[in-house]
């Protein structure tokens, strides 16, 4: 797809008529559902994967209406295979802590983000992001720290969920897990700042 048939897929959803979009999420994991089978080595875990990422997608280009990518199929295989990598790396937690999360993310929260918790070189570093995020995880509600915690235990596939936690289909239950996720780093990032201020470790 061109750069500037996407602006007008982008531009329609802006303005409130996602049926385009929703066609343009469609035909691109069709597309890309061999490849990210083939990465995951599962098509549940290549679906979790594509709504993640599209719903990253959405927030820059429909919400924040940043700069398109030339090749906007290639442009989302990239988020997806990244977040895929990320996560197994490390399983769940980097997920959480090494969130590029930007200033501009966080202003509706007023936090201030001191430069050195992106860096977390040092052994107290780390041992300081898994205290706050700790913390973090038991200010959550119920229903989110469910999700989250679902992710320590590999035996949990998400889909299994889906019924006893009252979502009428996978991909709110997804969303669902997006929004704990984002609700979490912010979390984490309070916390965080609050124990590095009183020199906690």
């Amino acid at each position: 797809m061109t750069k500037i048939a996407l602006k007008k897929i982008i531009d329609s959803a802006a303005d409130g008529n996602e049926f385009p979009f929703n066609r343009f999420f469609e035909d691109t994991f069709k597309t890309l559902l061999p490849k990210l089978s083939y990465l995951t080595k599962s098509e549940d875990s290549a679906k979790e994967v594509f709504m993640i990422s599209m719903q990253k997608f959405w927030e820059r280009f429909v919400i924040n209406q940043e700069d398109l990518p030339h090749n906007s199929t290639g442009y989302i295989y990239m988020m997806c295979r990244n977040a895929w990598l990320l996560e197994k790396r490390q399983p769940w937690s980097a997920v959480i802590l090494n969130e590029n999360v930007t200033q501009d993310a966080l202003k509706d929260t007023n936090y201030q983000i001191d430069t050195e918790i992106n860096q977390g070189t040092t052994a107290d570093d780390n041992l300081l992001k898994h205290k706050a995020l700790s913390i973090a995880i038991n200010q959550l509600c119920d229903k989110c720290k469910k999700l989250i915690e679902a992710e320590l235990d590999s035996q949990i596939k998400l889909k299994d969920l889906q019924h006893d936690m009252g979502y009428s289909n996978y991909q709110a239950l997804v969303q669902a897990k997006y929004n704990c996720k984002k609700r979490l780093i912010k979390k984490v990032y309070e916390v965080l700042i609050n124990l590095k201020n009183n020199n906690v470790i």
